[in-house]
């Protein structure tokens, strides 16, 4: 079968995109465990610290999509973590693995990373915006402007996931 499994490609990408968060946020919670060169305390502390799960994935979202979110944020990572190449990274192997090719692979990999960006966007304005008519209004477009400019370094570890787990995969 050429192309790869479509349906392989639809599943990779959401399960990549879960697999991404959930390890993130695993991480965080065990955080104090983890060696400040993977991740900064400061992030650590900004997670522990809130008790809203709504404020837990926004520092998970700064984590996941750095350095401009974070630094509008003010709290959260403030520059690219290794924490976000690792999660990014896996999540890009799981999705490629799924996908069972190549470059449907590289392609749902990509794609979580794009979704994950829009879902981060739609849940740090809902944070801090709670009117939703601004929905289209500027500064809902310049925290969409963070988010995708800080999706950079994400599309680059995922893609590099989804290479590898398409590759692994693929029928030989």
């Amino acid at each position: 079968m050429h192309g790869g499994n479509h349906l392989g490609q639809g599943l990779g990408t959401l399960v990549g995109l879960v697999v991404t968060f959930t390890v993130t946020f695993v991480i965080l919670t065990f955080g104090l465990f983890i060696p400040p060169d993977v991740i900064d305390p400061r992030i650590i502390d900004d997670f522990l610290t809130f008790t809203d799960l709504e404020l837990k994935l926004v520092v998970m979202g700064t984590v996941l999509y750095p350095s401009r979110l974070g630094v509008g944020l003010e709290y959260g990572a403030q520059e690219v973590p290794v924490l976000m190449f690792l999660t990014w990274g896996l999540g890009g192997l799981i999705a490629g693995l799924l996908s069972k090719d190549i470059l449907p692979g590289v392609l749902s990999a990509l794609f979580s990373a794009i979704i994950g960006a829009f879902l981060v966007w739609l849940l740090v304005f809902f944070v801090q915006v709670p009117d939703f008519t601004q929905i289209a209004g500027v500064e809902s477009m310049f925290l969409l402007e963070r988010v995708l400019i800080g999706m950079l370094y994400p599309a680059i570890a995922t893609a590099f996931g989804g290479l590898l787990g398409g590759g692994i995969s693929r029928e030989r």
